[in-house]
């Protein structure tokens, strides 16, 4: 979702304007510095599928949303579609892989139970075919 300038109808940035604006987003700029810093120097060590970072991404996607709403801010827009693009692919793969893994164990069980009513057949009926 790109946010541009014309969409955003906060009343903070219709009544801030030029220097005040401009101050700001830079302050916001300055803050998430700390920000991307532990993202890169701690999160990035964790399985980009590891739910701490999802949460931690999701938090700067929030926060960049935000600033971009609020501040007009569409360099923040841009990082916030940039990252929520990766999410949605991240969390795609983590759905597919869980489907994956159900689909093979209702196969694994399916097998099991026609081996399972195959023995009863063979010891109720000795001798009889399959």
């Amino acid at each position: 979702m790109i946010v541009h300038l014309h969409q955003l109808s906060s009343p903070t940035v219709t009544t801030l304007r030029g220097p005040a604006l401009a101050l700001l987003r830079f302050n916001y700029h300055l803050v998430r510095i700390p920000l991307q810093l532990a993202e890169w120097g701690v999160l990035s060590r964790f399985d980009e599928q590891a739910s701490t970072r999802l949460a931690y991404e999701q938090l700067l996607i929030d926060c960049d949303r935000l600033a971009a709403r609020l501040l007009g801010d569409e360099e923040a827009a841009r990082r916030a579609d940039d990252l929520d693009r990766h999410i949605v692919l991240v969390r795609t793969v983590i759905a597919r892989n869980s489907y994956e893994t159900q689909r093979r164990g209702v196969l694994l069980l399916d097998e099991q139970r026609e081996r399972f009513q195959r023995r009863r057949r063979e010891r109720k009926y000795p001798g009889a075919p399959l």
